[in-house]
């Protein structure tokens, strides 16, 4: 970390306001360290965000948010996550554009690409926060197994394996082969 993190519990705001030499999360008031997402990782993430910006931007869907979007879950303490994707419905924007500090606003969909260092209890516990702040859909992308879990609050989760296509009932018409998400990593 570049900036010293003051001592106890810190706000989203206060947390806004730091800057980090590597991937961190607010996690109940308490900075988290990430492990550095390493060429694979960003590929598939790549792979991810491509489709989802050539459904959406030609006919103003929404927008799709890469590198971390910070997505408030809890508040006091705080904890500010950030999906590898996330998709803004145009419906959510209301016209307006993103803009900073818009707290308020949850997205439609995160994603989340599993690194080596990740576990499935960690993952579920993100899934249940994102569900609790309000998004309505998660997809677990694992390159390991080449498969994408999607998960719907309530819902039994859906696995679609890489020679399955993938839809989502929040991206009315989004079709994308799921091999395709791995097809720059071994």
């Amino acid at each position: 970390m570049s900036t010293a993190a003051p001592t106890g519990l810190i706000t989203a705001e206060q947390f806004a306001e730091m800057s980090f030499d590597g991937p961190v999360e607010l996690v109940r008031g308490e900075i988290v360290e990430m492990t550095r997402p390493d060429k694979p990782h960003g590929s598939v993430c790549g792979r991810v965000a491509l489709p989802l910006m050539q459904w959406a931007y030609p006919s103003s869907k929404g927008e799709v948010v890469t590198n971390d979007a910070c997505v408030f879950t809890e508040r006091s303490p705080d904890t500010v996550r950030g999906p590898d994707v996330a998709f803004y419905s145009s419906q959510q924007l209301g016209g307006q554009k993103l803009r900073p500090h818009q707290d308020e606003l949850v997205p439609v969909l995160c994603i989340e690409v599993l690194s080596p260092s990740n576990h499935w209890g960690e993952m579920r516990a993100k899934i249940d926060e994102y569900f609790a702040a309000g998004v309505r859909e998660v997809w677990i992308v694992d390159p390991q197994s080449r498969t994408v879990d999607v998960c719907r609050n309530g819902i039994q989760h859906v696995l679609h394996r890489s020679h399955q296509n993938l839809t989502s009932r929040e991206l009315p018409g989004f079709e994308f082969p799921v091999s395709d998400f791995f097809a720059g990593i071994e």
